[in-house]
């Protein structure tokens, strides 16, 4: 059982309260985590975050509407300051864990961070009376899965850069925490039922782990690119036999880079080859099966504004430019194959932006093409109502939980216009209530409530204003599943050439 899953099960058992307390949590942990299940640094993230009170503000965001990724990446920024700049990664994780243990993140967000984090203990929390104590650890950007080999004991170097909240994509320094003492077992009434049920998971695990012939001798560590490793041949990283090995992906795969190196592979990872590139970072990953690589995908994948997300099944490609989400994270393509189980991904480095890194994308001739079109049918439905689909153009997306958008000619001069869809009908309705809102606020207004089409029934919301000099009209649709929005501008302030080009009844 994972330590997040642990977790969740305390709390089920015994109720929220258990992490309102600091102290009373880390009794809780140190009285019912075996010493195998977390790592002192592990305990010292989820007291902190129960100290500084990560949990709260993180539900209230969710609850709020906001995307759980999201809301875990701004729990783990105010984490991490308040532990004096910690890891952000790390603090991320942390939130990640409180949010899952109460219902209100999923797995696949706590499992982003899990891996990315290093697996030597961390340093103890900074004392009440001191200045807070920087971790040591460096930032990272996205997780890969990182688990003890059959033979080799978890690496202690941390795993390459989490999805979320990091400046720059590094592979960074290997790491080896002072040893931390023993941690002290304090009972507590109240808890009592839960110990034997979660001490007898742990033993599981422990007893999994030695099975597997778990050694903490450093020296019984494989090298993946030594060609004498017991593990099969070394891992061939010039650049001939990367593109011939990564061909599926793109055909040339080490265009523009250099420095390729083997990484250790994590859990359901057959390989993994990290190169430079001017706009910073390429990682190559081949998957042990399907699944590794499709748990690998979701994780990746989401829809947070300034993203464009595309995936066929097959093969998936994912784009975030931060400058349009308006975050400091940086710049991510990311595509993959099915077929070859193997993904690629380019993170940028400090100042990157995402045109950069999609430029060095199309040079080594990918495979997996961008989305250029309206893909949802649906959408493509609600578009050709009133323009022709085929003059649309994908492009990232402006908000969070728009799973496409598109830019569309009207085919009138002056009148320009988006159109997007998104995940849920609760997404759709925040945008319909936003746009209600600059309606009923605008000092001159058009038509508004509904449009509708020529039998008389109403099909969606429609409004129609002018704002500061500029002319909007909002529609929308409320066809089951379209969850689809336009919104059309005339920059001119001519209103009424809007609602001509786009009559509500």
């Amino acid at each position: 059982m994972e330590l997040h899953e642990a977790l969740r099960e305390l709390v089920a058992a015994h109720g929220r309260s258990i992490l309102d307390d600091a102290t009373g949590f880390r009794g809780v942990l140190d009285d019912v985590l075996a010493e195998d299940q977390a790592s002192t640094g592990d305990i010292n993230l989820l007291v902190d975050a129960v100290r500084f009170d990560a949990l709260n503000p993180l539900v209230a965001m969710i609850d709020g509407g906001a995307d759980a990724g999201r809301a875990v990446e701004e729990a783990g920024l105010r984490l991490a300051r308040n532990r004096g700049g910690a890891d952000q990664a790390a603090a991320s994780w942390a939130a990640a864990v409180l949010g899952y243990a109460v219902g209100k993140v999923p797995a696949a967000v706590v499992l982003r961070y899990r891996s990315g984090r290093p697996s030597a203990p961390g340093l103890p929390p900074p004392p009440p009376t001191g200045p807070p104590i920087a971790s040591p650890l460096p930032q990272t950007a996205w997780p890969q899965p990182a688990a003890p080999q059959p033979s080799a004991p978890q690496p202690s170097a941390p795993q390459p850069p989490p999805a979320y909240g990091v400046p720059a994509y590094q592979q960074p320094a290997a790491f080896t925490a002072p040893p931390a003492a023993p941690r002290q077992k304090r009972t507590g009434v109240w808890v009592a039922a839960s110990v034997a049920g979660v001490v007898l998971v742990a033993g599981g695990v422990t007893a999994v782990v030695l099975a597997a012939g778990g050694d903490d001798d450093p020296s019984a560590k494989k090298d993946p690119t030594s060609s004498t490793s017991d593990e099969g041949p070394k891992v061939d990283v010039e650049p001939a036999a990367i593109d011939d090995r990564y061909n599926a992906l793109s055909a040339k795969m080490t265009e523009g880079a250099s420095g390729c190196k083997a990484e250790e592979p994590g859990a359901g990872q057959a390989e993994v080859v990290q190169c430079a590139v001017s706009a910073g970072t390429l990682r190559l990953v081949t998957y042990d099966d399907d699944a590794s690589l499709t748990t690998a995908r979701s994780g990746r994948l989401d829809y947070s504004a300034g993203t464009l997300t595309a995936d066929n099944g097959a093969t998936a490609l994912y784009e975030l430019d931060p400058e349009r989400a308006g975050t400091s994270d940086p710049a991510v393509v990311y595509w993959d194959s099915k077929g070859s189980l193997q993904s690629a991904t380019l993170t940028g480095a400090s100042g990157a932006s995402a045109d950069d890194l999609v430029k060095h994308y199309k040079a080594t001739s990918p495979r997996v093409s961008e989305p250029t079109t309206p893909a949802n049918e649906t959408l493509r439905e609600f578009i050709d109502i009133n323009m022709d689909v085929a003059t649309c153009t994908r492009q990232r997306t402006f908000f969070t939980g728009e799973t496409e958008e598109s830019k569309c000619e009207s085919g009138v001069d002056g009148v320009a216009v988006n159109v997007g869809r998104y995940r849920t009908r609760k997404e759709l309705r925040a945008d319909r209530k936003y746009y209600k809102n600059k309606y009923d606020e605008a000092a001159k207004k058009g038509n508004g409530g509904t449009w509708r089409f020529d039998e008389g029934e109403a099909e969606g919301a429609y409004y129609a204003y002018l704002d500061d000099g500029t002319a909007t009209v909002y529609w929308d649709w409320n066809k089951d599943d379209c969850n689809c929005y336009g919104v059309a501008w005339n920059f001119q302030g001519n209103l009424s050439k809007l609602e001509k080009w786009w009559p509500s009844d």
